[in-house]
């Protein structure tokens, strides 16, 4: 059978919620969660039409164009028929040489060739568009069977991942595995007390913890800035080629604006250095706001590197999931997502009681 490609465009926002693109939409999101079901568990990561549509068109950063695949020779494209969901993303400031595809098939779908074929027209479009460079996470949570390591020599996929043969088929190099890891909540208030503590004594006085929920104080921005440009390229890459983020106040300000579009909230814990006044250690959750039961995920966690040695990490984390419990105490968990090489915040993961789901590859590709 053959398939084609059609293109989306954002539904308006005085349309009908059933109109077409409405429809091709969440036919989107829908193709996407069922990716999400096999790693994470079923409805426990979702997708929701309104972060689509917020990460797709406020202003960013990144830029987004969402396709959707179709057999062909029925007529229909309807959004039920669709098979595939692809995004392609570019970051035109910060990474002008790459290009970032995602393909999801239809599970009913799959080895029938759609996945190549998509990725084929993703990839057209990057080289078109100037690109000379693909990069993509992609999760891997086939268990077993042979193993091959990522190049850091921290983690490995299994060969029987179908993921994972794909991309090793098309081209594509193993460049980083990152650990997904869960926390089950509620975690003990004890337990995370004693943490708490523990890290505050170790950091001593000239260090304050702050929490808080949605956007941030205007006087916060700039070191919010200074630690989310740190985190660019002070996070492992493994051999992943990354560039440096650049951040100000403004992108700030406007992540924070296209979060809580996109129906979520969002808690932030940061150290404040006192004699300096300013911020040194950050971790923020993210939360959907339509069901809050659901897992949180977490963000950026990072100690500014000369304040490193002092529990600042574990101080922010913890300080933010007792945030969450006194918040949410109906959210059943927080998802996250670690370098494997990182074996300090993994340290810290796990004293706070995360189990490992699954491995996540970061893969590139030459054009």
């Amino acid at each position: 059978m053959d398939y084609f490609i059609r293109e989306l465009t954002p539904p308006e926002p005085a349309s009908a919620r059933d109109g077409e693109a409405w429809r091709l939409l969440e036919r989107f999101r829908d193709i996407v969660n069922s990716g999400y079901a096999a790693t994470y568990g079923e409805g426990r990561l979702l997708e929701t039409s309104q972060r689509i549509l917020a990460d797709w068109t406020m202003p960013g950063p990144v830029t987004s164009r969402l396709f959707l695949a179709f057999p062909s020779g029925d007529g229909q494209d309807a959004g039920e028929h669709a098979v595939a969901a692809a995004k392609l993303m570019v970051s035109p400031r910060d990474s002008p040489t790459h290009a970032y595809p995602h393909v999801v098939v239809d599970a009913p779908a799959r080895r029938r060739g759609i996945g190549t074929f998509v990725a084929d027209h993703l990839e057209e479009l990057a080289r078109a568009d100037g690109r000379t460079f693909l990069q993509s996470w992609v999760e891997h949570p086939t268990p077993g069977g042979e193993r091959v390591a990522a190049p850091t020599g921290h983690g490995s996929v299994s060969t029987a991942d179908p993921a994972a043969r794909f991309l090793w088929k098309t081209g594509w190099e193993l460049g980083q595995i990152e650990r997904i890891s869960e926390l089950r909540l509620p975690v003990p208030a004890e337990s995370l007390r004693t943490h708490i503590e523990a890290a505050t004594a170790r950091a001593g006085v000239d260090y304050r913890v702050l929490t808080w929920e949605g956007e941030s104080d205007a006087a916060h921005l700039d070191d919010l800035a200074r630690l989310n440009g740190d985190m660019s390229v002070d996070a492992p890459a493994g051999e992943l080629e990354v560039d440096e983020e650049h951040w100000d106040a403004e992108r700030v300000a406007q992540m924070e604006r296209r979060a809580l579009a996109s129906g979520a909230t969002f808690l932030n814990a940061a150290v404040l250095h006192v004699p300096s006044g300013h911020l040194v250690a950050q971790s923020m959750l993210q939360l959907d706001l339509d069901d809050t039961t659901r897992p949180a995920q977490q963000d950026n966690t990072l100690v500014t590197s000369t304040h490193r040695g002092r529990r600042l990490g574990m101080l922010v984390k913890a300080a933010n999931l007792e945030q969450l419990a006194g918040r949410y105490p109906e959210c059943t968990g927080v998802f996250t997502w670690n370098a494997e090489e990182n074996a300090h915040m993994l340290r810290v993961n796990e004293a706070l009681g995360f189990v490992q789901l699954a491995p996540e590859g970061g893969w590139q590709k030459r054009l």
